[in-house]
């Protein structure tokens, strides 16, 4: 039994060691703007949108006290997953992004779960809402309010709710909230904005930061999205309804705002901040110098990501210490 103990100590010590020494590794690419970084992103999303396949990708399953629970609000598939660490009420709602032309997928699925560690919460709600090019707008906004409605009609307090949603889901995010002003349901107590799309019309960004971002930027799988707007139907890229930069953003939550300074959508963050400063709408800005778009998504070992999770609890500590 003690030399079990022992061992099992040891192995606790030694993976311990490993990941401060991967963490230490990882620390050589702190300056975003350096060669090395921009090297080191480039080769590892080379990678990440040409995998080697290695047969069948196992399906993903909750861990750490995570359990799933998954159902349907007006026909859309909608999972919940709750823990029980924090006892404070605390819930996420995730939209996931992908320029509107794709649904919710495993990377998606841990993603939630780490943004709701990161923001205290025991409780976490994604959709797979519908989507170019079969569904085009206003689809992923009518399942948007669908699942908002159906998480109030469960009991919860919007003031325990924060809105999470990164590149088109940051735009569904946004728009969700204007849709819940205009129909005088009670606001989230804030919103969380990675990478967010807030214009659909071309912004400064779209084309200095082209060659720079190495995720959304020239010769990647999304960039064409940024030009066609599958889900637009139709409507002017410069529509509020689609470009809710230019939507009358007074009465919105508080909100943090996550971009890089090299991605494509670099000035529809900071644009969108200058916005809701005009319309006295309470927000925090973060740039993480050198990084791509959405890249605490596709590169969560960088320390640029650890800091935005960091800055994302931060956020939530605040608001709820209201």
């Amino acid at each position: 039994m003690r030399k079990l103990k022992l061992k099992t100590l040891t192995l606790s010590v030694l993976m311990a060691l490993s990941l401060q020494l991967n963490a230490a590794d990882m620390n050589i690419y702190s300056d975003g703007e350096s060669e090395l970084t921009q090297n080191y992103i480039q080769t590892t999303m080379d990678q990440y949108f040409h995998p080697v396949k290695k047969g069948v990708k196992p399906q993903f399953r909750p861990v750490n006290g995570w359990v799933r629970e998954s159902f349907t609000v007006d026909k859309v598939p909608t999972e919940k997953y709750t823990q029980n660490i924090y006892h404070n009420k605390r819930v996420l709602l995730q939209c996931h992004g992908g320029g509107y032309i794709l649904g919710l997928n495993d990377n998606y699925r841990k993603f939630a779960l780490l943004q709701a560690n990161a923001l205290k919460a025991d409780t976490v709600y994604t959709f797979d809402y519908r989507h170019a090019p079969k569904d085009l707008y206003p689809s992923a906004l009518e399942d948007a309010v669908s699942v908002y409605k159906k998480i109030l009609a469960d009991g919860v307090n919007p003031e325990n709710i924060i809105i999470a949603g990164d590149s088109a889901g940051g735009n569904l995010a946004l728009v969700l909230s204007l849709k819940l002003k205009e129909m005088g349901i009670p606001q989230p107590r804030g919103l969380v904005l990675l990478s967010p799309w807030t214009a659909m019309n071309t912004l400064p960004s779209h084309k200095d930061n082209s060659t720079k971002d190495k995720v959304l930027g020239d010769n990647t799988p999304l960039n064409a999205e940024i030009g066609k707007i599958s889900y637009a139907n139709g409507i002017n890229p410069e529509d509020p309804r689609l470009s809710p930069l230019y939507a009358d953003l007074r009465g919105l939550p508080p909100m943090l705002i996550q971009t890089g300074s090299y991605e494509l959508l670099y000035s529809d963050s900071v644009m969108l901040k200058e916005a809701l400063d005009k319309a006295g709408v309470k927000s925090e800005l973060k740039i993480y110098k050198g990084m791509p778009h959405d890249f605490p998504l596709v590169l969560p070992e960088l320390p640029q990501t650890e800091e935005s999770f960091r800055d994302f609890s931060e956020f939530g500590d605040r608001l709820f210490a209201q």
